[in-house]
């Protein structure tokens, strides 16, 4: 079974389009923390850093 993007704790829906949304991501480098985030949709393929919700 593929395993999809909105099935990942790191997917966060759109409200006007649940199929559409936002991975976002905790980052941090030598100097401080930050999020990113990149639009992807609910059933791309998962990525290296899926988790299950």
């Amino acid at each position: 079974m593929r395993m999809g993007c909105g099935e990942c704790k790191w997917f966060f829906p759109l409200d006007e389009d649940p199929n559409r949304g936002d991975c976002v991501q905790r980052e941090s480098d030598e100097k401080s923390e930050y999020y990113t985030a990149r639009p992807c949709g609910a059933e791309d393929a998962a990525c290296e850093k899926f988790e299950k919700k």
